[in-house]
């Protein structure tokens, strides 16, 4: 269902996250044998003005973690692409709302590691816009943020990212609204 996805070209990046060369996303996987080579994603959850937080159902059809919870949107960045061009072009893909590189509240940047080839920047995207649920995804529910962690372990398995990115979600909204006060 998603063949399209395998022609994407993608930028691969060295230790420094500096652009060394290119790769079809279909051969994406070879970089597991090859350190000091590495690819970009952007994941970002989005929140309603109540606080809620998006999170979709990836479809069936998906190559990796098909039927698994997901980010509200996240993907690889394509090739000459930005992290911020990334993640406008994804949220409108995944989520069916425009935006610009200045709404998105940036959370934290993750280097590669051993079972991760990738930099992963995560982001919030916080707006009263209703998503629109992509081809990518079969369902999705708005939850609490404090009740995101427990729906996610309850679940099955998902990408190993989405459960760090949720606590650090959640402590980033705790720490904020701590620190408003």
């Amino acid at each position: 269902m998603f063949e399209h996805e395998e022609q994407e070209l993608l930028d691969i990046v060295n230790n420094q996250d500096e652009v060394i060369g290119t790769i079809h996303r279909r051969d994406m996987m070879i970089l597991r044998e090859t350190p000091g080579r590495y690819l970009r994603v952007i994941e970002l959850f989005l929140q309603r003005p109540n606080g809620d937080i998006y999170l979709p159902r990836r479809s069936s059809e998906k190559k990796i973690f098909p039927g698994s919870l997901d980010h509200s949107a996240a993907g690889h960045m394509m090739k000459g692409e930005s992290y911020e061009q990334a993640l406008v072009r994804e949220t409108r893909e995944e989520l069916g709302i425009e935006t610009s590189p200045d709404d998105f509240i940036f959370i934290k940047k993750f280097t590669p590691t051993d079972e991760l080839f990738y930099f992963r920047n995560f982001y919030l995207l916080r707006t009263d816009e209703e998503p629109v649920l992509s081809n990518e995804h079969t369902e999705a529910v708005w939850l609490p943020a404090d009740q995101l962690q427990d729906f996610i372990r309850q679940d099955v398995p998902a990408k190993h990212t989405i459960y760090e990115d949720a606590s650090i979600l959640v402590d980033f909204l705790a720490q904020e609204t701590y620190n408003r006060y």
